[in-house]
């Protein structure tokens, strides 16, 4: 019985060494890493997916960290206080939702923090039965994509709070993290205050040359023809470069990676209907 063992190129070791020095959870995902290599054709690919990776955000303990106690001091500079104010998860009722795991978190970050505990709710819904005329509001998101989500949501209390005679409070809009572009949308369309406590540019089209960004644009919708057209009821044409094209290059670790994360990333099946294991995870 003979063995063929599989040959590495030198430029392929080399990219995961790069790699890993940059990103160091990536140590965990070689097999994944491998996977991605391989449905490039083309070397341009490859050092182009390696430049996207190493500029990736991961939320680790000391980010996390260092993020909540940014969004204890802005919420101290806003002047909010427990006693007037509530923090609403940007949560519906009947879905598990990221801003929830994230005032998980927040609740004793904030000082008093026993006070600030008990305003905190856990969904948009449970803002419509406790907010009153004259209370100050923080909408709160994990993340902030494109902004439209929160922007909608926003929409939706304040309708339905009008219903109850609640109309004189004043909402301000805030996340652990964000896109740039995202959170300039809500401050322009809204005219509120926006806080992220970790502002992030659209990896491509903030960061290059417009010749550049173009040469990289087309390079990843080649990579994105790999991928299948449908995909968990979802068709890969809304999420090109990430939903609303947001570009983001940002996940929590061990945690649901955001839609707005370019698909390569986490579009777990190709055109050719086979599995692919990717670096990253988005359940729902």
């Amino acid at each position: 019985m003979s063995l063929v063992a599989t040959k590495v190129s030198v430029d392929v070791l080399y990219d995961m060494f790069e790699i890993v020095e940059a990103q160091t959870w990536v140590r965990a995902y070689l097999d994944e890493f491998t996977d991605l290599w391989n449905i490039c054709d083309h070397r341009s690919e490859q050092v182009f997916l390696k430049e996207l990776i190493k500029e990736f955000v991961i939320l680790d303990s000391n980010k996390e960290r260092k993020a909540y106690r940014d969004l204890s001091a802005k919420i101290t500079a806003w002047g909010l206080s427990p006693e007037t104010t509530w923090i609403v998860a940007a949560c519906n009722d009947k879905e598990i939702d990221g801003s929830v795991a994230a005032m998980q978190k927040l609740k004793n970050k904030l000082d008093p923090y026993d006070d600030w505990h008990l305003r905190m709710l856990p969904s948009i819904p449970s803002g419509v039965k406790h907010i009153q005329n004259g209370d100050l509001v923080v909408l709160f998101d994990d993340f902030i994509g494109s902004g439209g989500k929160l922007i909608q949501k926003a929409e939706w209390l304040t309708k339905n709070l009008s219903k109850n005679g609640v109309e004189d409070f004043t909402l301000y809009y805030m996340s652990v993290a964000g896109m740039r572009s995202g959170c300039d949308r809500i401050a322009d369309e809204t005219g509120r205050e926006v806080f992220t406590a970790i502002s992030l540019d659209r990896a491509i089209s903030d960061k290059y040359e417009p010749k550049v960004a173009d040469e990289y644009k087309l390079l990843m919708l080649g990579l994105e023809q790999k991928l299948h057209e449908n995909y968990k009821k979802k068709k890969l044409k809304d999420y090109s470069f990430g939903f609303s094209q947001s570009e983001a290059l940002y996940c929590v670790e061990n945690d649901n990676c955001p839609n707005n994360v370019f698909p390569v990333f986490w579009w777990a099946k190709l055109k050719n209907g086979d599995s692919f294991k990717t670096l990253l995870r988005r359940a729902g």
